[in-house]
């Protein structure tokens, strides 16, 4: 099978899956790169063509994983978590958005806005993070992560119920997308964007985030909230590698072959 023309298919989908997973546009090309280059190392080992969506997902989120080994970012879930997390997987409420859950976003801002959501993933733990970002954004099913993680699907819900209670208790006190009372808004980010020298100044008057946890907040599930973030994660538009990054992933992979015979 022609490696340039898998890499012109099923670039954007395999790069898309990566930036759910990284929530960084930056990491996501890397891997995506890496995917195809291990591809057509292993071309010869893909029998059949039909499954070769599953098996570029297959490579990616191994790279992933490699990934955050390497950044000292995973740890495995212990016996005991799995149980507190089966027992929370009870509690999540998952419904598909209603009409009513819609949220306007001025393009003006839109941009930005999906910018903020996906990085405040990366604030998730790993496992948080890999269930939300399959499950809510890209749209695998409770079956497949559960099998990605080697978790049972009630464990794979819990850690979707956390996530879902972290970004929620995080987004309700601090967008104004959700909360006109907010004291952050998109707009203020557009201002501040302009004044980049005033950063370092103004770095110590703001308190950043670390990490996300709903429990320090006394965060209490609020369906109208989980409405509408939903509503938000699941509208956030795909994107695509510009046609210079295909470029330099085929000339990559022809100089390897060149280099190989």
């Amino acid at each position: 099978m022609d490696i340039e023309r898998i890499i012109n298919t099923y670039g954007s989908y395999v790069f898309n899956y990566a930036l759910k997973l990284s929530c960084n546009p930056s990491v996501a090309e890397d891997l995506t790169q890496e995917t195809f280059i291990n591809a057509w190392k292993k071309i010869n080992t893909l029998e059949d063509s039909n499954v070769i969506k599953a098996w570029l997902k297959k490579i990616c989120f191994n790279n992933f994983l490699m990934y955050e080994r390497k950044n000292k970012n995973y740890t495995e879930l212990l016996y005991d978590d799995i149980n507190i997390l089966e027992k929370e997987g009870n509690l999540l409420k998952y419904n598909p958005p209603k009409p009513e859950d819609e949220v306007i976003v001025e393009e003006a801002i839109s941009e930005l806005q999906n910018g903020c959501f996906l990085a405040m993933v990366r604030y998730l733990t790993l496992h948080q993070r890999i269930a939300f970002s399959l499950i809510d954004m890209f749209g695998l099913s409770l079956d497949e992560v559960s099998s990605l993680i080697g978790i049972s699907k009630s464990a794979t819900k819990g850690l979707l119920y956390r996530a879902h209670m972290n970004l929620d208790s995080f987004f309700y006190k601090h967008c104004n997308i959700l909360d006109v009372d907010n004291p952050c808004s998109c707009r203020a980010w557009i201002e501040f964007s302009k004044k980049r020298n005033d950063l370092q100044k103004n770095s110590n008057e703001h308190k950043l985030v670390t990490n996300l946890d709903y429990k320090k907040s006394n965060y209490i599930f609020n369906d109208e909230v989980r409405g509408k973030i939903n509503f938000l994660y699941k509208n956030m538009p795909d994107r695509k590698p510009s046609e210079k990054w295909y470029q330099e992933v085929v000339d990559i992979i022809n100089e390897m072959y060149v280099n190989k015979n």
